[in-house]
């Protein structure tokens, strides 16, 4: 709780200084840039419904949802939200895409192929454990309607993909898209990386084997430039506070990247500092 109030102030400090910086520019003339953000979700319970509903309210007032495959943003001044959901839980087709469907508001679903139909065999590093959740089945992934949903691929089994050799990365890959390219008789060419884990030889991988965007789990905004294959994703939950919410939807969570990597920095630093210190030391201290 204290981290997520933490990030939540510094997220309202981002936002505000974005907010001024709008100000400013319209006072001297100048057109707002636009942006835009790819929401990431993974399930919307049935008691989390109601919820979800208001935040697609907020998102439709607030922004101008479009597809994640869309190559550019359509026009300056504006801002955009793409829809994603990971995992295609079963709750997801129950609870979210009906409202979705009433608000005429598009997504994607990334799909792990291998368990279509069963449950989730992998742990999520958060606080919410998805093996108890029914994943959808490849009958009602046949049914999504197309005009609204977009099909991408989750891997074939879920792994950390930077973790795997080369072999079982392009199976888990080129196998998931090639399954799932049968099943809706559509070509498939998104891709989101299990827990967000990739890195260059991952990324390489992807092109390989035919993707055409690769989704992260870095809060920063997306399709900043044309033809863009590697686009963040911000993080949100049905029970997100609502201004917890309305600042991911503006891109105010962006910062987060860079505190990991000062994190990880200073970690290193204090790491070295105290090996150095431990071997300056005689040998009788380190021993006891």
């Amino acid at each position: 709780m204290l981290k997520r109030i933490i990030n939540l102030v510094i997220s309202l400090s981002v936002g505000a200084a974005d907010w001024l910086k709008g100000q400013v520019g319209g006072v001297l003339g100048r057109r707002p840039r636009g942006c835009c953000v790819v929401l990431a979700y993974h399930s919307v319970t049935p008691q989390e419904r109601a919820q979800f509903a208001r935040q697609m309210d907020v998102l439709t007032r607030c922004s101008k949802p479009i597809r994640a495959d869309i190559q550019s943003l359509p026009g300056p001044g504006e801002d955009f939200t793409a829809l994603t959901f990971d995992d295609g839980l079963q709750c997801v087709v129950d609870n979210a895409l009906p409202e979705l469907a009433k608000r005429g508001i598009p997504s994607t679903l990334f799909i792990v192929t291998e368990v279509l139909g069963g449950h989730p065999g992998w742990h999520n590093f958060e606080s919410v454990d998805p093996t108890q959740e029914q994943v959808m089945s490849e009958q009602q992934l046949r049914q999504l309607p197309s005009d609204l949903v977009t099909i991408g691929s989750h891997t074939m089994t879920h792994p950390v993909l930077p973790s795997v050799d080369d072999k079982r990365l392009e199976q888990e890959l080129r196998g998931s898209r090639e399954k799932l390219e049968k099943i809706i008789n559509r070509e498939v060419k998104l891709f989101s990386f299990p827990y967000g884990a990739f890195d260059e030889r991952v990324v390489e991988w992807c092109r390989e084997t035919g993707y055409g965007r690769v989704f992260t789990a870095l809060p920063v905004f997306a399709l900043s430039e044309p033809q863009e294959f590697v686009t963040g994703r911000v993080g949100v939950n049905a029970t997100d506070w609502p201004i917890e919410f309305r600042l991911k939807l503006a891109g105010a969570y962006r910062w987060l990247p860079y505190a990991y990597i000062w994190k990880r920095k200073i970690k290193s630093a204090l790491s070295g500092r105290a090996t150095q210190d431990i071997g300056s030391k005689p040998e009788e201290e380190r021993v006891a």
